[in-house]
């Protein structure tokens, strides 16, 4: 199990530097099983991710520990186009967005061409909304009478977290899987 892995994880990072978006297949039995798991969990948590969404998942360079970190988030916006994944599969489903990690667990950027990035925008097909460029809306409220009481811009704030994001840790060794559920 952890050969598949380690595999796996080398063939990313091996050809993160090529500055592609590649099609890929996920094999490794343990990584398929969690993210079957966490694409449940964020059908539980919205039924949009039933039908639309596309789901990230960002690998962490080796850093030596006993541990590999993955981390999993579920996206309905297609603001993947700024920064296209180094690989791209389909599970379950699904398309599964593979984007490499640096060793401060920062994305690493991937510039693809524009040929590659529209192959991928063609898989990806209308599972997605586009991203809106502003943040914010206006919204109005008003006096019983009908008048106007107020209208003002207000811009939400998203700390992260929630359902449709979690961090795995898998053993090297024995292949266990530990979850990080964010909040």
């Amino acid at each position: 199990m952890k050969l598949y892995i380690t595999i796996l994880l080398s063939y990313f990072f091996s050809s993160a530097l090529a500055q592609t978006c590649e099609k890929t297949q996920i094999k490794d039995p343990i990584l398929i099983d969690a993210i079957g798991e966490f694409i449940i969990n964020c059908n539980k948590a919205n039924e949009m991710y039933k039908s639309m969404g596309v789901i990230h998942m960002g690998i962490n360079p080796d850093s030596g520990k006993a541990e590999k970190r993955i981390s999993l988030w579920a996206s309905l916006t297609d603001s993947f186009k700024e920064n296209p994944p180094q690989h791209y599969a389909h599970l379950f489903g699904k398309i599964i967005l593979i984007h490499q990690f640096n060793e401060k667990s920062a994305m690493i950027k991937n510039e693809v061409p524009p040929e590659q990035l529209e192959a991928l925008l063609n898989e990806v097909g209308d599972r997605v909304f586009i991203k809106q460029q502003r943040r914010g809306r206006w919204v109005e409220t008003y006096h019983r009478d009908g008048s106007l009481k107020r209208r003002n811009y207000q811009i939400g704030i998203s700390m992260g977290g929630g359902p449709t994001s979690i961090t795995l840790l898998i053993d090297k060794k024995t292949g266990e899987v530990r979850k990080l559920k964010s909040v």
